[in-house]
């Protein structure tokens, strides 16, 4: 079993006491590699989720949906639902009544 290496480490098990640095890739049993990764040297890479392609536009389209007005993006600066930017919380929400209504 494989696992990559995210905190550098000496390998007592290893008749070579081989040392391991961030980013290479470690080979050992199932128990082992087990082991490693309860300690916080190696990367469990099993329980990364692949994302897919479409997900992005679903987050934009959610963020969308759930906006209930302007939202604050700091500086003074307000997001409309539409992606603007609009200076100051007055017109901001005037902004976002004109969309609501278009």
């Amino acid at each position: 079993m494989e696992a990559k290496v995210v905190y550098p480490f000496r390998d007592k098990f290893n008749e070579n006491k081989k040392v391991y640095r961030k980013g290479d890739t470690f080979k050992g049993t199932k128990e082992r590699v087990a082991s490693l990764i309860a300690k916080g040297f190696l990367k469990d890479e099993s329980k990364q989720l692949t994302p897919k392609e479409d997900e992005p536009e679903k987050l934009v389209e959610e963020k969308e949906q759930e906006q209930d007005g302007p939202v604050h993006v700091g500086g003074g600066y307000y997001e409309l639902p539409n992606g603007e930017k609009v200076k100051g919380k007055a017109n901001a929400q005037e902004a976002f009544e004109a969309l609501e209504n278009e």
